[in-house]
């Protein structure tokens, strides 16, 4: 039996989401890295608490937790659908495994009670800008990529905090750094700008 209730909810966030926002992804680069990175890690957490055995990184938790389990594919073309598109091959797997997740209800949470929530870092990741690629051992975030890693590397890494306000501070952090960047050398700024502006023309 699945959670439709819960489904429903995972939907409304994703349909909410910045998707193909190329500012939002600018302007959340930072943060968004941060919840890759502690996406992984819990992704690692969770692999080595299940057993898993296979497919870092994104690997089938829900499957391995209960094989039974599987969702109808409306879910997933109703997303779309509101998209404008089809999702990229790394992020419908992983949106269609927190659907499986959501599925469950509260079993996971009830065997498992000291771990955090697998794909909340993700399901932020995507409403903060939109989809990522996988490359090279690499999530590609446009503005910045994060390194895979080694699953062993990921499941001993400290968690990184991605309340709204830790994540705000990051990107805050970041923008106050690339304005005092820019203002200790103008010139140099002042021709890049020049460059990107002969780019977009």
């Amino acid at each position: 039996m699945t959670d439709n209730v819960a489904m429903e909810r995972l939907l409304e966030r994703l349909l909410a989401a910045n998707w193909d926002d190329d500012e939002a992804e600018e302007r959340h680069a930072k943060s968004r890295a941060r919840l890759a990175n502690e996406f992984l890690r819990r992704m690692a957490v969770w692999g080595d608490a299940l057993g898993v055995e296979r497919g870092w990184p994104f690997l089938k938790l829900a499957l391995t937790f209960d094989p039974s389990i599987e969702v109808e594919p409306l879910w997933l073309e109703r997303l779309e659908a509101a998209v404008g598109h089809g999702l990229g091959v790394a992020t419908k797997e992983v949106v269609t495994d927190m659907f499986r997740w959501v599925a469950l209800d509260d079993r996971p949470e009830q065997r498992f009670p000291t771990l955090d929530d697998p794909y909340e870092p993700m399901v932020q990741l995507l409403e903060r800008g939109g989809e990522f690629v996988t490359d090279k051992g690499t999530i590609e975030l446009t503005y910045t990529a994060v390194f895979l890693r080694t699953r062993a590397e990921r499941s001993v890494q400290p968690p990184f905090a991605i309340d709204p306000a830790s994540l705000t501070a990051v990107d805050e952090a970041e923008r106050a750094r690339v304005a005092d960047s820019r203002a200790k050398t103008p010139v140099k700024h002042a021709g890049a700008k020049a460059e990107h502006d002969v780019e977009e023309r």
